[in-house]
């Protein structure tokens, strides 16, 4: 099975590789860099990082490659003239409307995915049912499951609050940047990632030295609302998985039930009570980060998403 795909999201391409397929990442077209960041996850050792060059072209051309996964419309338009792989078109993000901008930009993505699909043998999978139902799609769902770090212990210590992404600047009104920057100013959070344009960040130099970061955190600070996102992410299941006590802004598809295994905040205020609870409370912080890791266990199976993806590679046909 030949498998091609391009470098839009590290976490989610390390669960991926965990089928155990060998897979071709794209990570350079022309002028673009999706370089692979090894800062955020070690290249599995079944991945081959390629450029988008003419030998690409050709095997693409040729029929090589049996399935071609692709993670952004971007992605779509660049496959636009390559007829023979099968497609399967991962929807990461939801279709936003709740602007007439947005709504433009929805569209436009909308009836490009639906070209494509109408003129290639492609599928569309979502990472979350809420994402599926904003693009009102049929088709596969599975939801990731977060990766390990088994050998991490972290710090019983609750004085910092952790909030782990990237292009915080740049994606700013989706991950709440603007409440961020407002609790910051009344409590110790700090953003690990790449982030040059935020004055709280500390940027990893290694996997390693992620990895470490990550362990001087009990706290962990989630601020998507709807309709930008989920109510959780890969970096929050990953903080959950490893114990950390979460407090997270009021979001419908939240696994985190207040007071049972983290703290939901309906507003700014609420979001930093209950930081500065935590903070004075580290045996409760400990007892609701012991009960993430039970909601993770039992909600985001890894063999779940592993099986599911599974059948969509092997699949004959299209959904």
């Amino acid at each position: 099975m030949q498998i091609l795909t391009f470098n839009h999201h590290e976490s989610y391409l390390t669960s991926l590789a965990k089928t155990g397929f060998t897979f071709d990442v794209v990570t350079k077209r022309g002028s673009l860099d999706l370089s692979w960041n090894v800062r955020s996850r070690p290249v599995p050792e079944n991945f081959r990082v390629v450029e988008f060059d003419d030998a690409i072209k050709k095997r693409l051309r040729s029929g090589v490659y049996d399935v071609v996964i692709c993670h952004t419309i971007k992605n779509l338009i660049w496959m636009w003239f390559y007829f023979k792989p099968r497609y399967v078109f991962v929807a990461h993000i939801p279709l936003f409307r709740h602007s007439p901008v947005a709504m433009v930009k929805s569209n436009f993505k909308k009836l490009t995915w639906m070209t494509f699909k109408a003129t290639h043998d492609a599928s569309f999978f979502a990472v979350s049912h809420f994402k599926q139902q904003s693009w009102n799609e049929k088709g596969e769902c599975a939801v990731l499951a977060p990766g390990d770090f088994p050998a991490l212990e972290i710090s019983d210590d609750p004085s910092n609050v952790l909030i782990v992404c990237n292009n915080l600047a740049e994606r700013g009104e989706e991950l709440g940047l603007a409440m961020i920057k407002r609790l910051q100013k009344h409590a110790p959070i700090y953003c690990v990632g790449n982030n040059p344009n935020i004055a709280f960040n500390i940027e990893p130099r290694n996997f390693a030295h992620f990895q470490e970061l990550l362990t001087g955190f009990r706290i962990y600070l989630y601020t998507i609302r709807m309709p930008h996102g989920d109510g959780y992410n890969t970096a929050m299941l990953e903080a959950m998985k490893m114990g950390m006590a979460i407090v997270t802004v009021e979001n419908p598809t939240s696994p985190i039930v207040h007071g049972v295994n983290g703290l939901v905040g309906r507003d700014e205020q609420e979001l930093l009570d209950h930081i500065h609870h935590l903070r004075r409370e580290p045996d409760f912080a400990r007892r609701l980060g012991e009960a993430a890791k039970e909601t993770v266990k039992a909600r985001f199976s890894e063999e779940a998403f592993v099986n599911t993806w599974r059948r969509v590679i092997q699949a004959n046909d299209a959904f």
